[in-house]
């Protein structure tokens, strides 16, 4: 049976495939931030609902598909101010 640990770490791998410039800041947050892990979960849960709505598409759920959709952009949207702000916070001043 999957953990939630589990449906974490297939977040971070779909996230690391999303978002292929972040990769390393991504690796760096997993065991860091312990809200980040919940951050890949939810994206893993929102994903896997996406696709399954896209391949299996039932009466009227063209909607849900959009709302799907709109989850998962906020969700790496969410990842990308993270490992942005992360970024910005390591590198030093550059100011004379």
């Amino acid at each position: 049976m999957d953990t939630a640990r589990d449906a974490a770490h297939r977040g971070l791998l779909k996230l690391m495939l999303r978002l292929p410039s972040l990769r390393g800041e991504l690796q760096r947050l997993w065991p860091s931030d312990p809200s980040f892990e919940a951050l890949c979960e939810a994206y893993q849960d929102a994903t896997a609902t996406l696709e399954r709505l896209v391949q299996r598409p039932g009466d009227g759920e063209d909607g849900l598909i959009e709302e799907y959709r709109g989850v998962c952009q906020a969700l790496e949207s969410d990842v990308v101010l993270r490992c942005r702000s992360r970024m910005a916070r390591a590198r030093p001043d550059r100011h004379p």
